[in-house]
């Protein structure tokens, strides 16, 4: 991985408690991978680029990301969330194609006053691009959109739309939370019902006591 930047992109709406635990586990996790982060807020994690509190929506984070994409110098750049746990296996992935989305599997969601972890197929939070391939393709995508509107169409905008990826993956699942702070409350899931444990992280009632203290 020496030739790829992680873009840790956040609107700074979590509990400070919580996106700090997020943060000391990425750095537990990346090893001397290097971090840009893009926040609404002064964050220390890595090169920091403060864009200032604005209303948050999906044009928002893509220009976020986009921002931290040509500050970075890399063949490669790595996403990471405010609000995901990532396991080792993530940052040890090198994409054999510069011009290809390639995303981690597996994906667990955990709802932070519901009990269980549900499986989801994949993320945009866990995902690694050839830099260049992505700032090309943000570039077009955010084409003429009014970047701090905070217009309500822009919070289902996807810039990969019809783009196809490839996935990679380890026996260790990503975990996603869903807390009610972020810009999107829910998200699909593939099952009906949770598990109350995983592989790896354990039981969802240990984990929701260790990174939220409930």
């Amino acid at each position: 991985m020496a030739n790829t930047t992680i873009i840790y992109y956040t609107a700074n709406r979590e509990e400070e408690e919580f996106e700090e635990k997020i943060r000391q586990r990425l750095l537990d996790v990346c090893g001397d991978i290097p971090i840009i982060s893009v926040s609404h807020k002064p964050i220390n994690l890595g090169k920091n680029i403060c864009i200032g509190v604005h209303a948050p929506s999906n044009v928002l984070l893509y220009h976020q990301i986009l921002l931290g994409c040509k500050e970075a110098k890399t063949k490669f750049v790595i996403n990471a969330e405010a609000d995901f746990l990532y396991p080792k296996e993530y940052f040890t992935f090198t994409p054999p194609a510069l011009d290809k989305i390639y995303r981690y599997v597996p994906i667990e969601l955990m709802y932070k006053y519901h009990h269980g972890f549900w499986f989801k197929k994949y993320s945009e939070g866990a995902q690694i691009v050839g830099r260049e391939y992505l700032i090309s393709l943000l570039t077009e995508k955010l084409k003429g959109l009014e970047i701090f509107d905070d217009n309500p169409s822009y919070n289902k905008f996807n810039a990969y739309k019809h783009i196809s990826f490839e996935t990679y993956g380890g026996q260790t699942a990503c975990v996603t939370f869903k807390t009610g702070n972020s810009l999107h409350k829910y998200t699909a899931v593939e099952h009906k019902h949770s598990v109350p444990e995983i592989y790896y992280w354990g039981k969802s009632s240990d984990l929701r006591k260790e990174i939220f203290n409930i």
